[in-house]
């Protein structure tokens, strides 16, 4: 089988989606050819930073902004075909992207963003006209621009969202619960005390991991000084490619008695989570989907209006989360935790009660089938 994964570097978190699914398909031997293409690095300059750039710039700066954007457009009630402009749009600049796909000639193809699948759709006659086109939801909900008319099935992260796209006209028997794809570190992951002594962390305190995704946002240094606020407390604080950042942690470092330790930008995340009690962290899908294979307890910080607030909602209904607002809460919430090891302990059991580590391996196993 040739199989053809695509992402679109919208956020990191749907093109770490694509690689965990290149991993797990990799694995099937060589009876599997698989690739990932992010579909945005075949289109203009331009267009990558309007439609990526524009989208970090805009949760960034203006979360409730993006808010409002995210419900305004999740009011459509089923998969409703892009308009006329649109499609004209898209064969003007993805018309390079729709050459390659059929230079490579895959027998399947997966996204784990609505973009490629909008955009292949919108040059065929029907729904079976090409290939077959999965679409694998990388958030704990299902926005209508994921209800694509153009996909065959769809991969979702829990049962709830089986419910959700039927509301939306997908039939129950096109969606298929999996998880949502992550590394497959994170299902083998170092047991805590090699991953401290690792990290050189002792073994007798709480440590606190701070992490704001890719580009580190979310508060990451007023968090970091609450986790020091707690007595005896460890910190491990992720700046991501946030520079700026990196060097104000790094400073405040100096002054922790070494009990801040600050990272940039990192690829041992499942070591880091192995070696934490607890997660301050923004709830995106993939990140997540991470904690909950880890049985990791998280707080989130100050989650975005749209999706992230999604996230939030459905591990916090499954106990595996509680969720702070401002830096006041954040403190408040932080003293609480660290100094409760049975509520922790049953955190961590919610999550792992509610988590899919083989989501990746579930998602291939069922195009082969």
């Amino acid at each position: 089988m040739r199989l053809l994964i695509l992402s679109a570097s919208v956020g990191a978190g749907h093109v770490r989606a694509g690689d965990a699914l290149l991993q797990a398909a990799s694995a099937q031997g060589e009876g599997v050819v698989a690739e990932h293409w992010d579909v945005l690095e075949y289109t203009a300059p331009v267009y990558r930073r309007v439609y990526a750039d524009g989208y970090l710039r805009v949760v960034d700066q203006a979360p409730a902004l993006w808010g409002y954007l995210y419900a305004r457009a999740n009011q459509a009630r089923g998969a409703a075909e892009p308009p006329g402009l649109v499609k004209a749009f898209d064969r003007v600049h993805f018309h390079r992207f729709r050459e390659a796909v059929q230079g490579f000639a895959p027998d399947c193809i997966l996204a784990t963003h609505f973009l490629p699948v909008q955009v292949l759709h919108s040059a065929r006659q029907s729904v079976d006209d090409g290939p077959p086109l999965g679409l694998v939801l990388t958030d704990f909900d299902a926005h209508a621009l994921w209800v694509q008319k153009g996909a065959n099935r769809f991969f979702v992260g829990c049962e709830e969202l089986v419910a959700i796209l039927a509301d939306r006209g997908i039939p129950a028997e096109r969606v298929v619960t999996t998880g949502i794809p992550i590394d497959r570190r994170f299902a083998q992951p170092p047991d805590r005390a090699s991953a401290r002594m690792t990290l050189d962390l002792p073994s007798d305190r709480p440590v606190l991991l701070v992490m704001g995704g890719g580009f580190g946002t979310g508060g990451l240094l007023d968090t970091a000084e609450a986790g020091l606020e707690v007595p005896d407390a460890e910190v491990l604080a992720v700046a991501g490619r946030n520079g700026k950042l990196e060097a104000a942690l790094r400073e405040r470092a100096a002054r922790s008695d070494g009990r801040l330790q600050v990272r940039g930008f990192v690829t041992d995340v499942p070591q880091l989570m192995a070696a934490a009690d607890l997660i301050v962290t923004k709830s995106g899908g993939l990140t997540t989907s991470e904690c909950l294979a880890m049985g990791l307890p998280m707080l989130v910080r100050d989650p975005t209006p749209g999706q992230e607030e999604r996230n939030c909602d459905f591990v916090m209904e499954a106990g595996a989360a509680w969720k702070a607002h401002g830096a006041g809460s954040t403190r408040y919430k932080l003293r609480r935790l660290l100094a409760d090891p049975e509520r922790l302990a049953a955190m961590s059991r919610a999550a792992r009660g509610i988590s899919h580590p083989a989501a990746a391996d579930a998602v291939i196993e069922s195009v082969l089938e």
